[in-house]
């Protein structure tokens, strides 16, 4: 296949992300129940876009899902579980251990909105964890990865990556913007590692998930030296305004000692062997 023409089904690939992410939110602003909302919401959006992204390989790319490295019935090992636990685990603990965090007390949260939280969490992590590695990790690493080579498959999916989450915050500065490239670029990195050495997707999006559900500032939240915006189960407050201590604009996802946790696993990765017939990695 001809390089234009990958660059022309990747940008189609991108773009039927992009509008169903924005379609959602005109579809559900009827509902009054936040959580409800969210729930209705995210399960759109997530058969929308699985749909498309179906349709468009069978159709235009004359691919199966297997191709991609999209495997059927979901499949995962638990070893991709306990990563996706140990990471944002080791992150809280880190912060607490060193006191670059506090715990604050706030008001005590109702059942009800405890769950709410929980499950607002649960189906959000979900939906990007399910939809973002489908096409970044699945259909956007093959393309690329057919027509060049592994590693270019690994460094453009993983800038596109962090390119796109600069939209998913305002009022970033310059160091901002560096912060989220550097950061989220690694955690792409380290992804496709994932998908790469095993063979199977459904590994990053079982790690991607889990990551997503506990660094939902909902339900673990980082707060500023001068406060917090909203309720959460758990509040971390910092006792430092560094940027490289909180991450700035963009969150504690990309402060300087979770960028040197994402970088000891992929260094940890790229040492391992392939294992795709187990879903596993060896050394």
């Amino acid at each position: 296949m001809h390089w234009r023409r990958i660059v022309i089904h990747s940008l189609m690939l991108i773009i039927i992300f992009l509008v169903s992410a924005i379609m959602v939110n005109p579809l559900t602003d009827g509902i009054k129940n936040d959580t409800i909302r969210v729930v209705v919401k995210e399960f759109i959006r997530i058969g929308f876009t699985i749909g498309m992204f179906w349709l468009y390989a069978r159709m235009l790319l004359k691919k199966s899902s297997a191709y991609f490295r999209i495997h059927k019935p979901f499949k995962t090992s638990i070893i991709w579980v306990f990563v996706g636990l140990a990471m944002p685990l080791t992150v809280i603990v880190f912060y607490v251990l060193t006191q670059f965090v506090v715990f604050e007390k706030q008001e005590q949260l109702s059942l009800e909105t405890a769950l709410s939280i929980i499950i607002g969490a649960i189906i959000t992590a979900f939906s990007a964890g399910v939809i973002e590695e489908l096409l970044f990790r699945g259909y956007l690493f093959k393309l690329i990865e057919d027509k060049w080579n592994v590693v270019s498959a690994v460094c453009v999916t993983a800038i596109v990556f962090s390119a796109l989450h600069l939209l998913t915050v305002s009022g970033l500065q310059l160091v901002d913007v560096c912060l989220v490239l550097i950061a989220v670029s690694l955690v792409g990195i380290m992804l496709s590692l994932i998908v790469y050495k095993t063979g199977n997707v459904w590994n990053s999006v079982v790690v991607h998930i889990i990551w997503n559900f506990f660094m939902n500032p909902k339900m673990v939240q980082f707060a500023p030296q001068e406060g917090r915006s909203h309720s959460s189960l758990v509040m971390l407050q910092f006792k430092s305004d560094s940027i490289w201590i909180t991450g700035g604009t963009f969150g504690i996802e990309v402060a300087l000692p979770v960028v040197v946790l994402y970088v000891l696993i992929i260094a940890g990765l790229g040492f391992c062997k392939t294992g795709v017939r187990n879903n596993s990695i060896t050394y």
